[in-house]
């Protein structure tokens, strides 16, 4: 979650991070009408951002970054919302999309169509909205007929679709605009519903799972009495909460929502409507009319007034951080029509494996990844909690001895039928020792419980039945290692870690621990000699499995980051080398390459065994030195410059391997680091309210010779440079031995979009300079030929 300035609304006289489940449950939603005209007074009370937004809005350059940076997911003034919502769902320089339908309106359900946006359009005339009634009918039919069209699917009044269109068309819209929009909120924002009925039921598995984790009295309650999520959250789902929520409530959460760019929000905010309506569905005794509990939980978000939108996403913010993430990038593709799909088998095994699972499972790399000290001098750590899980290792105690995670605790699952009371001794054991690491901050201790067995379902049911019996007792915070055991040694094996320094155990294969010794000792080198040195050394080896494009937490990542990279698609790589050998490459300014000349630029798999010199060069050790007040200035003069082309968010890896938080400034024919720097925090603590940056020299684009990216890690990017001057004088003969002179690192979110930009911008810059070349070429030879026609010239006259 952003921290908010001091121009913010303040919501809570307390941090957020000192709540506790208990202080949530105590949160009320407002169903008086005294905030009715709560957005008007954000207005009121907050002139400041709002003028920083108008100019950012009136300017030249302006993303969903920006926008971000300066609303801070916040309310936006309605004046604002609608350029604010089309560069959130990056429809604002989009085409018209609807220029290949034939205009037919022929679909099977195509009167169900016309019934339901009549019926929609008049709801809006009734509540008083000024719309062209016919216009608006037309429009709401010609969206909904093409959208089913397009994606080959079949229209159904219950999926709710339109209910998009009902907080749409008040915003008077043309038509191309309005299906941009609404086909960005459906491919992002909704949960699929043209594929298997697994499939579309697995948002509704995972919302219970999330529910178990988090009050599992309350999902326990709705399990016997056969009441599930989709019975009372589809409509939420499927609308965005636009179809039971009131127009200005529904805008003002989707300024957030947009804002915060994150499909899974919409489970967090759900949970936070659940934990609040708990009182009113438990009441204990016989159990309640599943009819009448299903009307009050499908109704409950209708109470939401405009005023309470920013407590209530804070809350939903707060039950996100304490949640395992790597279920997002598991279950992407199987939610969002949006996502990348591989494949329909694996869409399908990944809906299965929701439907069956006990609980929440987290990934290996996470799991190691909450173990890692937290560095001393990041400030920021204070503020972006970190899930630290305590390990319980539930396999038979000989499993155990032969080999087990050196933090985790053994619990053996089998006494609880064996030996009861001894079962009971070592829970409360268990409870005891989590709470003294907790107490001692150590990185092995903390609230979330995480159950890891052999990695076999079979073997496994004795955990399970702990697993349950713990929820029984309405224990929270408890999830699952993926794969088990199994798992954790594929993993590290995987990625190169000495398993001496993880695993402990009597069947460790010496030969495993010599062979795992040098890998560590060529990657970590002197950081061995101390024992957190080699923790973190270890644990920044396994960043980049885990890092997600948010990067909300702050690294280090060592030189173990190699090169190693994914290669991108060929058609590109392909295109790539015709424009460079048609004359745009940065290569040669003398004689043409031939086809089978390697191009001075490519993005593709890089063949480097790491040992390249160039390779470990990263953001420059000088980016470190004191910084003076001439030094600096604020990111924003920056982004108004007229030069400007792009301007990425993202991570510097530096020759240390830490990462600087950056921004990578690219002009026409230059890119330049723009570090940030970290100002002394306001009085009360409060986060300083501008960005400001350190420059570090430009570079020439023309002088890019590749950018790789790793295969398992594609958001880390790799810029290698040759000299400028030395590939002005490249021949077909040199071309290949051009020396990579210095290289730098990024960890860009969107690698993909940033990357295809730079590339384009290299194109064209080395367009123009060859142009310039063959420019000055000629007038060099015109100029050499005038001496010879001065005789003839002076005699004419």
């Amino acid at each position: 979650m952003d921290e908010t300035d001091s121009d913010a609304v303040i919501v809570s006289e307390r941090d957020m991070s000192e709540l506790s489940p208990d202080d949530l449950n105590d949160f009320e939603l407002d169903d008086s009408n005294e905030n009715t005209d709560a957005i008007d007074e954000l207005v009121e009370e907050n002139p400041l951002w709002h003028e920083e937004l108008d100019r950012a809005l009136s300017g030249d350059f302006v993303d969903h970054g920006i926008i971000k940076s300066i609303c801070k997911c916040r309310v936006v003034p309605e004046r604002f919302r609608m350029q604010v919502w089309k560069l959130c769902l990056n429809v604002t320089n989009r085409s018209n999309s609807m220029l290949s339908w034939d205009k037919k309106l022929d679909l099977a359900d195509q009167e169900a169509v016309h019934t339901d946006c009549t019926k929609l359009v008049e709801s809006l005339l009734d509540r008083g909205v000024e719309l062209e009634r016919q216009q608006a009918i037309d429009d709401a039919i010609a969206v909904m007929t093409f959208y089913c069209k397009s994606r080959a699917i079949k229209y159904k009044t219950e999926n709710e679709w339109f209910k998009i269109l009902k907080t749409l068309l008040p915003m008077h819209l043309d038509r191309t605009t309005l299906y941009n929009c609404f086909y960005a909120i459906q491919s992002r924002y909704i949960p699929r519903s043209d594929l298997s009925p697994s499939v579309t039921g697995a948002p509704y598995n995972l919302l219970r799972l999330v529910l178990l984790y988090h009050d599992p009295e309350l999902c326990n309650f709705l399990d016997t009495c056969r009441i599930t999520p989709e019975m009372f959250t589809k409509s939420w789902f499927s609308s965005l909460f636009s179809s039971i929520c009131e127009p200005d409530v529904t805008c003002a959460l989707w300024d957030i929502y947009l804002q915060r760019s994150d499909p899974f929000f919409v489970f967090f905010l759900t949970l936070v409507i659940l934990v609040n309506a708990k009182e009113q569905i438990i009441t204990g005794g016989e159990l309640p009319d599943v009819e009448t509990t299903v009307k009050v939980l499908s109704s409950a978000p209708s109470v939401l007034t405009a005023g309470d939108v920013d407590d209530f996403c804070q809350l939903a913010s707060y039950y996100s951080e304490r949640t395992p993430s790597s279920f997002r990038r598991d279950l992407a593709a199987c939610f969002y029509s949006g996502a990348m799909i591989t494949s329909a088998s694996k869409v399908d095994a990944v809906a299965s494996e929701l439907q069956n699972s006990f609980c929440l499972k987290i990934s290996i790399p996470e799991l190691l990844l909450s173990s890692q000290p937290k560095c001393s001098d990041d400030i920021d750590d204070e503020n972006s909690p970190q899930i630290r899980y305590f390990l319980v290792d539930c396999r038979p105690a000989e499993q155990y001895n032969e080999g087990h995670l050196l933090t985790a605790f053994h619990l053996d699952a089998t006494l609880m039928l064996r030996e009861p009371s001894e079962f009971d001794e070592a829970l409360t054991a268990l409870f005891a020792a989590q709470e003294q690491a907790i107490q001692a901050g150590s990185t092995a201790g903390g609230e979330h419980l995480c159950f890891i067995g052999s990695g076999d379902e079979e073997e496994d049911g004795y955990m399970y039945m702990v697993i349950a019996n713990l929820l029984q007792k309405r224990k929270t915070y408890i999830s699952v290692a993926r794969g088990g055991y199994t798992s954790l040694l594929e993993y590290l094996a995987d990625v190169s870690i000495d398993l001496s320094e993880w695993i402990v155990g009597s069947q460790l294969s010496s030969r495993n621990k010599k062979s795992s010794e040098k890998k560590t000792n060529k990657s970590v080198g002197d950081a061995s000699g101390n024992g957190k040195a080699k923790m973190e050394s270890i644990m920044k080896k396994m960043a980049g499995s885990l890092l997600q494009k948010s990067f909300s937490f702050k690294e280090k990542v060592t030189k173990f980051i190699e090169n190693t990279d994914e290669e991108w698609t060929q058609a590109e790589s392909k295109g790539t080398s015709s424009q460079k050998s048609g004359g745009g490459g940065t290569g040669g300014a003398a004689g043409k390459r031939s086809d089978d000349i390697q191009p001075v630029f490519s993005i593709d798999d890089d063949d480097d065994d790491g040992n390249d010199a160039d390779d470990e060069d990263g953001i420059p050790a000088s980016s470190n030195a004191p910084l003076n007040g001439s030094d600096i200035a604020e990111l924003g003069t920056w982004k108004c410059r007229s030069d400007m082309k792009h301007c990425f968010e993202c991570q510097a890896v530096q020759p240390d391997g830490q990462l600087a938080s950056a921004h990578l400034f690219i002009s026409s024919d230059e890119m330049r680091c723009l570090l940030e720097v970290k100002p002394r925090k306001r009085r009360g603590g409060l986060p300083p309210k501008h960005t400001w940056v350190r420059a570090l020299p430009p570079r020439v684009l023309r002088a890019v010779v590749r950018i790789t990216s790793r295969r398992s890690f594609p958001e880390l990017i790799t810029f290698k440079f040759g000299d400028p001057e030395t590939m002005q004088d490249l021949t077909e003969e040199s071309t290949e031995k051009i020396e990579v002179v210095a290289s730098e690192r990024y960890i860009i979110p969107d690698a993909g979009s940033a990357t295809k930009a730079i590339k384009q911008l290299i194109v064209e810059s080395d367009a123009v300079y060859q142009a310039k070349l063959a420019a000055t070429t000629t007038d060099t030879s015109q100029s050499s030929s005038t001496p010879q026609d001065e005789p003839s010239t002076s005699s004419s006259s």
